[in-house]
């Protein structure tokens, strides 16, 4: 792996765990809507109950905990400059 790409996938990390602090507050109001909605749904159907509140978990210990933000901006940067070619 080039150095400049090392250099692309940081720079985007940094910028990524930037983004997720700057919106952790808007991050936790959205995940405890999406709890309220994984609950309410939960005694309907079981199956979509389960499904939403996985998401609404992890946005609640996204908004709650630096190091899974950190996890989280390195996914995302891997996964932004996973196909780039710039040599």
């Amino acid at each position: 792996m080039s150095n400049r790409r090392r250099l692309a996938r940081e720079k985007l990390e940094i910028y990524l765990v930037h983004l997720l602090m700057a919106y952790r507050h808007l991050i936790f109001i959205v995940g405890l809507f999406l709890l309220a909605y994984s609950i309410a749904v939960f005694f309907i159907n079981s199956v979509v109950g389960f499904a939403s509140l996985v998401p609404a978990l992890y946005m609640l210990v996204l908004s709650n905990s630096y190091p899974v933000t950190l996890y989280t901006a390195r996914l995302g940067a891997w996964i932004g400059t996973l196909w780039r070619h710039e040599e």
